[in-house]
C-alpha cells in the first residue's frame, strides 16, 4: 500500500511515533504499520482490547457504559486511541472499536480514533462484507486517517 510506506516515511522524518489499541480488527492495523522495514523506528506497541474486562484493565473504562454499549462507541474509541499515546509515551495513538460479525444486529459497525497533542478524530461507519474484510478494510481506513491527522498537523 503506498500510503503506508509513504506514513512510514513522514513519521521517519518527523521523528513521530505511535501506538494502538484495537478490538474488532484483532491487531491487523499493528500489523500493517509494522510490516514496512524501518517501522521500530516510529511504532512502539500496540494493545489488542477484544474483552470488556480488557477495555475496563486497561483504559479504565467504567462498566456501566462497557455494557450499555457493549464495548463500542465514539467515547471509547477517542478513550483507547488517547490511552495508546499515554501508555507507550507517543505522538499519535491510534484505535479501532466495532462489530466484525458474522452475527448481530450491529455487524460492520466500526470506530477508528486518531489522537495527537492537538487533540482527538472518531470517525463512524459501517463496513459491508465478512468479518476478514471489516477487519482489513477497519485497518486500512485507519492507516488513511493516521496519515491525514500527520499530514494535518505539520
Amino acid at each position: 500500500m503506498r500510503s503506508l510506506a509513504n506514513l512510514i516515511s513522514i513519521l521517519k522524518t518527523k521523528n513521530l511515533t505511535v501506538a494502538t489499541a484495537e478490538s474488532c480488527s484483532s491487531g491487523y492495523l499493528s500489523y500493517l504499520l509494522t510490516k514496512t522495514a524501518g517501522s521500530s523506528k516510529v511504532f512502539k506497541g500496540g494493545i489488542i482490547v477484544y474483552s470488556l474486562e480488557a477495555k475496563n484493565k486497561f483504559f479504565k473504562i467504567p462498566y456501566p457504559l462497557l455494557r450499555k454499549t457493549q464495548g463500542v462507541s465514539s467515547e471509547i474509541s477517542k478513550t483507547l486511541a488517547l490511552g495508546a499515546r499515554k501508555i507507550f509515551k507517543t505522538d499519535i495513538g491510534a484505535s479501532i472499536l466495532g462489530f466484525a460479525g458474522p452475527e448481530g444486529k450491529k455487524v460492520g459497525l466500526v470506530y477508528i480514533a486518531v489522537a495527537n497533542k492537538t487533540g482527538v478524530i472518531c470517525k463512524k461507519m459501517v463496513i459491508k462484507g465478512s468479518r476478514d474484510t471489516v477487519r482489513k478494510k477497519t485497518s486500512f481506513l485507519a492507516i488513511k486517517l493516521i496519515y491525514n491527522k500527520v499530514v494535518s498537523s505539520l
